[in-house]
């Protein structure tokens, strides 16, 4: 049965809040903009009020990883006053709250974060990818995270081993090591040939999504 006008516009109306990040729905983010912020480049999906959008690089330092990495962090700056409104796809928003905490998240699935949020690029070294280890994102500090995956986001304690397609990001307390495994008794996944696993150690937890959508360490 078709609803009316109204009443779709009554349930889509925009979300009113006092803090800076905010879902407006569970697949989009609203962020009230009073000065700068960095989210990920492509994913404005709308604007209000006087908000001006450059690319970043981060420093010179960051700017070369970012070139090592194969550009796989594309962030933006958007400057000003105003409602900003960001989307991945119709993925799911998770929104963040670091008080002093370290928490790395892989580059396709960090959304947005505040500035007074530290960042870096880092490096997972190991066998099994060609381009020499996986880039992630280390954020640190105090301020508003938000990042996407392909469902609810699920939260498993170390020790754990896991497809390097579904890991969305970790804590600081555990330590990520790539092994590549091509004993065919032990394969999973949707591969039928060599399988690469993330085996996590240590004490912490680990955040995955419930989906396998990205071929790891290969072209799309």
């Amino acid at each position: 049965m078709a609803e009316s006008l109204d009443r779709l516009l009554d349930q889509a109306e925009e979300v009113q809040a006092e803090e800076a990040f905010v879902k407006q729905n569970s697949k989009a983010l609203k962020i009230r903009v009073t000065d700068t912020v960095y989210c990920r480049a492509g994913s404005m999906i709308a604007y209000q009020g006087k908000i001006k959008f450059e690319s970043t690089s981060g420093g010179i330092g960051k700017w070369i990883k970012k070139k090592i990495s194969g550009e796989g962090f594309p962030l933006m700056k958007a400057t000003g006053s105003g409602d900003l409104f960001l989307a991945d796809d119709a993925a799911e928003v998770t929104i963040l709250h670091l008080k002093g905490e370290t928490l790395f998240v892989e580059g396709r699935h960090l959304l947005a974060f505040e500035k007074t949020v530290d960042w870096d690029i880092s490096v997972i070294r190991g066998a099994g990818v060609a381009s020499g280890g996986l880039f992630t994102c280390r954020l640190s500090g105090h301020g508003f995270v938000a990042i996407s995956s392909h469902g609810e986001p699920i939260a498993l304690e170390a020790p754990v081993a896991v497809d390097p397609n579904a890991v969305i990001g970790w804590t600081s307390g555990v330590s990520p090591r790539l092994k590549t495994d091509i004993n065919l008794k032990t394969l999973f996944g949707k591969s039928s040939g060599e399988t690469v696993q993330l085996n996590f150690t240590g004490s912490g937890r680990v955040l995955i999504q419930p989906a396998e959508l990205y071929s790891f360490g290969k072209e799309e």
